[in-house]
């Protein structure tokens, strides 16, 4: 879902407003409704909010002069044309005196400059409008896209370390336990020394490090799976890693798998009888579709 822009511009703004409605949300309607509802008030009141200016052209403005925002409109269109109240003129011209006023015969020159200005306002109105229309479109798709119908639906995932190390034997399978949770948002899922996809795709990754144990000799390879329990079969492998870094072979398995998958992650050691594996971490986080 497209975010609402930091500082923007008008070309921002605009931007922001056609990618959010091509995108489409699936808010039910009443949440189109309130979310609205405080930037049509804002549009609004910025709409019917008038200066000292207007109440003095309001007072001043005489008789005979067309409209100031529709400029000339005639016949049976002129009726048909909505015109939005100007509040500080309608102020203006209900000050004591302001009847008085209107009804001096002005010259030709100061009712020519009326009308210019009469122009000038309409422009500055349009302009105007087109602001407000900008200023309301953007608030309202921003409220409506933070609300909770229309954000987007993180994906499930979880990451859970194992500290420090256990003791694992030469030619046989371990299970590994990870118990210290980072994070976990289900589904996928993990509990302790298994985890499950339950309705969704998932990628999962494991990586566990294994290391001499009293002095019994550098191991000679490590191998890393994740494991189907149901099945019983190899999901992903890390392969048999014979390469020792600073006395630490590291393993890394990592695959794709399906909903409904229970699985483990087990370790295979060879070398001497014993040796140490752990400071590892399983991350397992949803494909989306």
């Amino acid at each position: 879902m497209p975010r609402p822009p930091i500082d923007p511009d008008s070309f921002d703004k605009v931007n922001f407003v056609i990618d959010s409605w091509t995108t489409g949300c699936d808010a039910p309607w009443y949440i189109y409704i309130e979310t609205m509802k405080p930037a049509l008030l804002a549009a609004f009141i910025t709409l019917i909010t008038f200066g000292w200016d207007d109440v003095l052209r309001g007072y001043l403005r005489p008789r005979g002069l067309h409209p100031r925002r529709t400029g000339k409109r005639k016949g049976k269109w002129s009726r048909r044309v909505p015109r939005f109240p100007e509040i500080g003129e309608m102020i203006g011209s209900t000050i004591p005196g302001a009847e008085e006023v209107k009804g001096k015969r002005w010259s030709t020159p100061l009712k020519t400059l009326w009308r210019i200005d009469s122009a000038m306002q309409a422009i500055f109105f349009f302009w105007l409008v087109v602001d407000v229309a900008e200023e309301f479109a953007f608030a309202w798709t921003s409220l409506l896209y933070e609300s909770y119908w229309c954000r987007p639906d993180p994906p499930g995932k979880f990451s859970v370390q194992t500290i420090g190390y256990g003791v694992t034997w030469r030619n046989g399978w371990k299970l590994a336990g990870f118990g210290t949770v980072d994070y976990q948002h289900p589904p996928p899922i993990w509990f302790f020394n298994h985890g499950e996809t339950a309705t969704v795709s998932a990628t999962v990754t494991a990586a566990l490090r294994c290391k001499e144990y009293a002095g019994g000799g550098d191991p000679t390879s490590f191998r890393v799976v994740i494991w189907d329990v149901t099945a019983g079969e190899v999901l992903a492998d890390s392969g048999t890693n014979m390469d020792l870094i600073d006395g630490e072979i590291v393993g890394v398995a990592s695959g794709v798998l399906k909903p409904g998958t229970i699985f483990q992650v087990r370790t295979w050691m060879t070398g001497p009888q014993w040796a140490l594996y752990g400071a590892g971490v399983v991350i397992g986080v949803e494909v989306k579709e």
